[in-house]
């Protein structure tokens, strides 16, 4: 038996993607490649907690939190991205809206380089998460079968 439920993680994972593969089509649009690659970090981690049983962990938008849970869900295994993950939740709502800011919209209070390093910060959470996953794939093969046929 597998030590995580291997569907539901390539759900969310395939979705994880899916946005960081947004975030870099609209860089051009630097507040909302900002806002996608928070979504995919968001994404990629609750996937994970899902993924593994912590469905009470996996809940809320608060990337700070979710990684933080993940942190303590999988211990010294976690891959330290608690920055990356505070730097990409600042996107969440100010990306988006534009009484975030005192004045003007959202495109305005974003550049080239904010969406340069969303960019770098979701895909380092999504190397965290996968490299949980491979410690889970290996587990797993390390198990010897059980012979009872599942």
């Amino acid at each position: 038996m597998s030590t995580y439920d291997r569907p539901e993680l390539r759900r969310w994972r395939d979705q994880a993607a899916a946005a960081l593969g947004a975030a870099g089509a609209v860089a051009e649009t630097p507040s909302w490649s900002c806002f996608l690659c928070e979504q995919a970090a968001q994404l990629a981690v609750k996937g994970l907690l899902h993924a593994v049983g912590a469905h009470a962990a996996a809940w809320g938008h608060d990337l700070t939190l979710l990684e933080a849970r993940a942190a303590s869900t999988f211990g010294a295994d976690w891959p330290s991205v608690s920055d990356p993950a505070a730097r990409l939740a600042r996107h969440y709502i100010p990306a988006r809206y534009p009484d975030a800011h005192p004045s003007g919209s959202p495109e305005e209070h974003y550049t080239a380089a904010d969406a340069g390093d969303a960019l770098a910060d979701a895909l380092a959470v999504l190397v965290a998460v996968d490299t949980i996953v491979a410690q889970l794939d290996a587990a797993d093969h390390a198990k010897p079968d059980s012979g009872d046929g599942g």
